[in-house]
């Protein structure tokens, strides 16, 4: 068998003599960390090395990528390192923290950024249903009222996100117990959100966009929802586009999930929210108008992202939340085959999607896909996206007489609900849009609802990047919400993915009620483990002195 490539050796490579600093920041990169503790390392390397020593593919060569704590220190100086902003060398060393040149500069300007905004930098942060969108809503009606002819941009990390903003900037301004003067209400449902990559000029084949700290975006007014699933480097982007005196607003869930890239930027930006650069600019949302906090899924989710969660059977009668625990006497048993699908509980959300697929209106049966969603941690193996997608076909093929209706096969077919796995800029859809392909005639085609609720079409064909979807991860379903949710956690496989922050994003999801299919080990151990990414950002804004 071949000795499969390792990419963080083939980076370590260049730089001779330094390979065990590079090797550990590329590893803990593709973690999720934009930085490395060096004595916590130095006390993982004798481990690490027993570990890798134990691989079948280990060569004594490869030591070099994990020497001695000794030898390690003495990797922290010299030709590639530098110990300050102003010198460009490939690693910098700053307050015990190791970065790659590139991320310590994200950081830097991320910092760099909110001191110049000054007082026109804020962030709202709270749970859904805290009137996130509410508060920022109101300030724009007032500054509306002050300059009718303002010029404000909306904005999101995904489609579905920028769609669920105009969503409710339109039902705040539309509502009569809100008062909103007829100009003011025409100018904030004349507002459309699009996402970041968008706003900020995306250019084919680029790192860079058309709008940067050299041409900067030409708004009074700028807000950016989901701010939890933008990475530092996008931060950074996004910052270095803002005019001085552009009133900028970040919204977003600082309990949720952190970026799929490195960083967890929102949330070290909340927690420094008392430090010079911040104070009075974080306003934290702690009440949900729309759970109530002693019940159901607002009690739930605060007991798991606080770690409190401890008794199951408190939930046994609960109306939002219920918790199908999965066992067996015969440990060989596989519960995902035996337990989850075979459950008439699962079934039951299952044939909801029956729905959309009698319902001919197009509209109406996009809407009507998106009430209920199952939600796994992983891509693959038993409990995972493709395990319940097949799951899921197999069981509406069986139910759904006519063939006509509903027939899946590998490929596209008729009522096939799909979603887009990455940006497509020629076709206009991008990462996390949901659509359902039909016949038209004798061809299929894919149909998608926009962000302002206009529906496209657009040959199936033509499609390169997407998946079926009457299952996604949890990470994937951030931005948008479903009246149901079924989050499914796996025993073995991903089960290094479990954190409290999973389970909360997942579980908060749903607007009405969520089925938890889980063992009890696995959801106590999901509860326990909290995520943990490696950034010196909170600590730089915490050193910073007035």
């Amino acid at each position: 068998m071949k000795d499969p490539v390792d990419v963080h050796k083939v980076f370590a490579e260049y730089f001779k003599g330094y390979e065990t600093l590079a090797y550990a920041l590329s590893a803990k990169l593709a973690d999720g960390n934009i930085c490395l503790d060096i004595e916590a390392y130095k006390k993982e390397l004798p481990n690490i090395l027993n570990a890798e020593k134990a691989k079948e593919f280990f060569n004594e060569t490869d030591s070099k990528f994990w020497v001695s704590p000794e030898d390690f220190e003495l990797q922290i100086e010299g030709e590639y390192v530098a110990n300050n902003s102003s010198v460009l060398k490939p690693f910098v060393i700053l307050n015990g923290q190791a970065y790659l040149q590139r991320y310590f500069t994200y950081e830097t300007q991320i910092i760099d950024n909110i001191r110049r905004l000054g007082n026109c930098f804020h962030i709202i942060t709270g749970g859904p249903g805290s009137g996130k969108t509410y508060s920022v809503s109101t300030k724009l009606v007032e500054l509306f009222r002050k300059n009718i002819n303002l010029k404000v941009a909306l904005a999101a990390p995904t489609g579905k996100a920028a769609a669920r903003m105009n969503e409710s900037i339109k039902n705040f301004a539309e509502s009569p117990e809100n008062g909103i003067p007829e100009k003011i209400k025409t100018n904030l449902t004349g507002l459309k959100a699009q996402t970041i990559h968008r706003l900020l000029g995306y250019m084919a084949d680029s790192v860079f966009f058309r709008h940067d700290e050299k041409n900067r975006l030409p708004f009074d007014v700028v807000i950016i929802d989901e701010c939890s699933m933008v990475d530092g480097a996008m931060m950074a982007k996004l910052l270095n586009a803002m005019n001085d005196n552009t009133e900028l607003y970040l919204l977003g869930d600082k309990d949720q999930l952190a970026s799929v890239e490195a960083g967890s930027v929102f949330g070290d930006l909340c927690r420094a929210g008392d430090t010079v650069l911040l104070k009075k600019k974080v306003d934290i949302k702690v009440e949900s108008f729309r759970f109530k906090p002693n019940e159901g899924i607002g009690k739930f989710s605060k007991e798991v992202i606080d770690g409190t969660f401890s008794d199951v059977k408190s939930y046994s009668n609960d109306n939002q939340i219920t918790i199908e625990l999965l066992a067996s006497e015969d440990p060989k048993t596989n519960l995902f085959k035996e337990r989850v699908i075979k459950s008439g509980s699962f079934k039951k959300y299952a044939l909801e999607y029956q729905e959309y697929i009698y319902e001919d209106n197009i509209g109406s049966a996009l809407k009507s896909l998106n009430k209920v969603r199952f939600l796994c941690v992983t891509r693959d193996n038993d409990y995972s996206v493709a395990a319940t997608n097949k799951a899921i076909e197999r069981l509406l093929k069986e139910t759904i007489a006519d063939k006509e209706k509903f027939d899946p096969k590998e490929g596209f077919y008729h009522n096939q609900p799909v979603i887009i796995t990455q940006n497509d800029y020629k076709l206009n859809i991008f990462n996390g849009d949901v659509g359902i392909i039909r016949r038209d005639g004798d061809v299929l085609v894919a149909y998608f609802e926009t962000s302002d609720g206009e529906i496209r079409k657009i040959p199936a064909g033509y499609l390169n990047h997407f998946e079926t979807v009457f299952a996604m991860t949890i990470h994937k379903s951030q931005g948008s919400e479903f009246d149901h949710v079924v989050v499914i956690l796996p025993e073995k496989q991903g089960e290094k993915l479990l954190t409290r922050e999973l389970l909360y994003t997942g579980v908060t999801r749903a607007k009405t009620n969520v089925l938890l299919m889980t063992s009890e080990q696995v959801l106590r151990k999901c509860v326990e483990r909290s995520v943990s990414r490696a950034s010196g950002l909170e600590e730089r804004l915490k050193n910073i002195q007035g």
